[in-house]
């Protein structure tokens, strides 16, 4: 897997594989988190790393801000760039601005019910892998 652009095309299990050796472990907060960054490149139609910009609305506390280690993988906004920034609003939801268009994305209350009542299981992942984005999240693009 190259580093130089992301595909929004790319082989999801791919990329979550490289996702679980940059944070230790496959949870679901992971995977939305690189499904929702693949949108996002998809949807504002950008290659990743720079001339992107993503505002995660998790906080810092692990399970829920796992989802920004996804998003880091999957669009390559870094924290050390300054096109990452981590806003301590406890919610799965991201705000992505690329070409001049922005792009708002939650996840599903009802998927993030079940993901909260079982407890952030590992196995989840696998079921994030497989669903349609619709059945993950919802978004507005402006």
């Amino acid at each position: 897997m190259s580093f130089l652009a992301i595909d929004p095309n790319t082989n999801v299990r791919e990329l979550f594989a490289l996702g679980v050796r940059f944070h230790g472990h496959p949870g679901p907060f992971l995977a939305l988190g690189i499904r929702m960054g693949l949108l996002a490149l998809k949807l504002l139609e950008s290659s990743g790393y720079s001339g992107i910009r993503a505002e995660v609305e998790t906080g810092t506390k692990p399970p829920i801000s796992c989802l920004a280690d996804g998003i880091q993988v999957s669009t390559g906004c870094t924290a050390g760039k300054g096109n990452l920034v981590i806003l301590p609003l406890g919610r799965a939801a991201a705000t992505f601005a690329a070409n001049g268009k922005t792009l708002r994305i939650e996840v599903r209350p009802e998927f993030l019910q079940r993901v909260q009542a079982e407890g952030a299981a590992d196995h989840l992942a696998e079921v994030v892998l497989g669903a349609s984005v619709e059945e993950l999240f919802t978004w507005t693009l402006s």
